[in-house]
């Protein structure tokens, strides 16, 4: 019995051994295939690297993801008509080392700074300023986000249905001018109910640790403006990449909104939603 066990274990290894082998030689032809040195090649010229974010304390300015060539993956493709073919490139997206899709403890300060894009979004207390501030997106064709207090919401269903047919993002402001846990969910699952999407921001003007921590149980970034209000002096002398500017929907008219378009996008900058300011991909 000792014997055929022995005699098993030794078929085993031989196996084991084999199949090594075999892969060592599989890989050591596969590098010297001339199909594989083309993409060797292509991905030391065209691999690019993430970028980790920049921290401060508890601030955040969010990184960015590397597009690196999948080697394996992309011989494979390749394989099948024995040619280099750039269109059958594989890439691997590489995620920070610290990324917002598993922490929550930061204040994100700016948006990815990869790509000229920035986020204009506006607080909506009461009803003050909103119509004329869709008018003037349906008009310039511009992408905005919302920031809804939840009192107002529910009285005001059928225009947050408006700013979602807009393109627009809406997320929770809190409600009554403060995030509480009692109330949070419930407007997070009315926004969501509305716009399909996961309302996963929350916004503060001024640091709040506890708000912030209560944000984070929900699995919502806590968001500070990179400029709060800025006269238009302000917002030309602080407009960054990734910027993500706030304004009180209130004491906005049609002048002051079509000013504040001009000033960005004359910089060449793009105005776009918060959750593409807020994305690390590249």
């Amino acid at each position: 019995m000792f014997k055929s066990a022995s005699k098993l274990l030794g078929l085993f290894l031989l196996l084991v051994l084999s199949f090594i082998y075999t892969e060592s030689v599989f890989d050591s032809a596969k590098k010297t295939d001339p199909v594989m040195k083309e993409i060797i090649s292509y991905k030391k010229a065209n691999d690019t690297l993430g970028v980790e974010p920049i921290i401060n304390e508890d601030e955040m300015i969010i990184g960015y993801t590397g597009l690196v060539v999948n080697e394996d993956e992309s011989y494979k493709k390749m394989k099948e008509d024995n040619e280099f073919n750039e269109d059958k490139i594989v890439f691997d997206k590489v995620l920070p080392k610290t990324t917002i899709s598993k922490t929550y403890d930061y204040y994100i300060k700016q948006g990815n700074p990869s790509k000229k894009d920035v986020a204009i979004v506006f607080k909506v207390k009461d009803s003050n300023g909103v119509d004329e501030i869709l008018k003037q997106v349906l008009k310039n064709n511009v992408n905005v986000s919302f920031f809804i207090d939840g009192s107002w919401l529910e009285k005001n269903v059928e225009t947050a249905f408006k700013m979602v047919s807009l393109s627009c993002e809406i997320y929770n402001l809190g409600y009554d001018g403060k995030y509480q846990k009692n109330l949070i969910t419930t407007t997070n699952n009315l926004l969501e109910s509305i716009s399909l999407k996961d309302s996963n921001f929350c916004l503060l003007d001024d640091k709040n640790d506890e708000e912030k921590e209560l944000c984070k149980t929900k699995k919502m970034h806590t968001i500070i403006p990179t400029i709060n209000d800025p006269s238009f002096t302000e917002l030309k002398n602080k407009l960054v990449k990734g910027a993500i500017i706030s304004y009180d929907a209130g004491s906005f008219n049609a002048s002051t909104f079509n000013l504040v378009i001009k000033t960005i996008t004359s910089r060449g900058y793009k105005i776009t939603n918060l959750s593409k300011v807020v994305s690390e991909d590249n």
